[in-house]
């Protein structure tokens, strides 16, 4: 089971964006965590077929950073159905900054409640 928590509701052209808190595995600065993004009508899907992903992410919250370890594409919404091919390589992308708009902060401050201290 998991328990998601919203990052984002969403715009008209935007998915709906949701962390998985109850399964982040912490090791010291480092957490790995799932977020599901749900699309809604009218959001921009990259890929026919898709209305969710499961995303899985890397977090170094002492330096900040971040990278996509692995995305998988679904059928029905909230990462149900079939799975999808996606465009986005299976292999770890290279590590980059932190974003700066309000999501990427709200997730760093939901997985790295202590900041650089953590």
């Amino acid at each position: 089971m998991a328990e998601w928590q919203i990052l984002s509701d969403g715009g008209s052209h935007e998915p709906q964006q949701y962390i998985d808190l109850q399964n982040v595995k912490q090791a010291g600065p480092m957490a790995i965590y799932r977020q599901v993004q749900v699309l809604s009508q009218g959001a921009a899907v990259s890929t026919p077929g898709v209305l969710s992903t499961l995303v899985l992410y890397e977090y170094d919250c002492m330096n900040t950073k971040f990278r996509l370890l692995e995305a998988t594409g679904f059928s029905m919404q909230w990462a149900k159905g079939q799975t999808v091919p996606l465009s986005v390589s299976s292999s770890p992308t290279k590590w980059l900054p932190l974003p700066l708009q309000a999501l990427g902060q709200k997730t760093f401050d939901l997985l790295c409640p202590d900041g650089k201290e953590n």
